[in-house]
């Protein structure tokens, strides 16, 4: 089992207790809940990437709404 394939869950749980309207202190709750000791190496950077995997990283989010279907009505004009 993988550093991430355990952070997962863990950082599921404190998304769904704490919720999403409050970054910061789901960020604190995030930082709180780190379950293995000293914030370095594997174990760190697999518990950072659970966090952006699971939140969406704004630089992995699309650029444009893809909900907006007003861009294809002007381009087809």
């Amino acid at each position: 089992m993988s550093w991430a394939d355990r952070a997962a869950p863990i950082v599921a749980e404190v998304i769904n207790r704490v919720g999403r309207k409050d970054m910061t202190a789901l960020r604190k709750a995030l930082a709180e809940a780190y379950p293995w000791g000293a914030r370095a190496n594997r174990p760190y950077k697999a518990w950072l990437s659970e966090i952006k995997r699971q939140l969406g990283h704004p630089l992995n989010a699309p650029k444009a709404d893809v909900n907006n279907r007003q861009i294809d009505f002007l381009q087809n004009q």
